[in-house]
């Protein structure tokens, strides 16, 4: 199966309810918080409060189309490698999580919001975090109810514990923390996401010998 084709049929039957979601969130948002005239660290809130869900809505899913292990193992039993499509999806969930972010940002500079590159970076940062959480209890655990439920306990976490979680701290832009803690969390989400896909492919590869 081609990249084109892959892309095609996951974006328009696996992706399209989630992507729908997450735009859902972040119109949502300024109902929850104001994004009207609101200062550097007033903005920071409703991007690290409520728009970090757009990454739990949309990685978090990832392995649900195998879910099923019977479709799984239909699915494994095919050309295309698995891990592969699962790849994918990440790719094209990430750059997702990437334009509604970024379309955010710019409606609260148009709102007059003190907003800058970095508040793009920082809800960034915050929302790829929270769905590799996701990601990875769902890809390991096989269960996606699994996954959403450890992105929520870790969002409680973040609130009860404030910035005692280090760099892994979702809300360090409003708490007027380190903003370099934020590449660090983006890095720490790429190698996590890495460490699951290595820890699937051996455990996929001992399961077909």
């Amino acid at each position: 199966m081609s990249f084109a084709k892959i892309l095609s049929v996951n974006l328009k039957h696996n992706f399209l309810i989630h992507f729908v979601l997450a735009v859902a969130v972040a119109v949502l948002t300024p109902v929850v918080f104001s994004i009207s005239s609101l200062d550097a660290r007033a903005s920071a809130q409703p991007l690290e409060m409520l728009l970090s869900f757009v990454g739990t809505i949309l990685l978090t899913p990832i392995f649900l189309p195998e879910q099923n292990h019977e479709i799984r193992d239909v699915i494994r039993s095919k050309k295309t490698d698995y891990l592969l499509v699962c790849a994918i999806r990440v790719m094209y969930s990430v750059l997702a999580v990437i334009l509604i972010t970024g379309i955010f940002v710019l409606v609260m500079k148009y709102c007059e919001c003190d907003v800058t590159w970095k508040h793009f970076i920082g809800s960034l940062a915050s929302s790829l975090f929270l769905g590799t959480i996701g990601f990875s209890v769902a890809g390991l655990s096989s269960s996606v109810s699994a996954g959403y439920m450890a992105s929520m306990v870790y969002y409680a976490t973040n609130i009860g514990l404030k910035d005692k979680l280090g760099i892994c701290y979702l809300f360090s832009m409003y708490s007027g923390g380190d903003f370099s803690d934020k590449y660090l969390l983006i890095l720490l989400s790429v190698i996590i996401i890495a460490i699951v896909f290595i820890i699937l492919r051996k455990y996929l590869h001992g399961h077909l010998m």
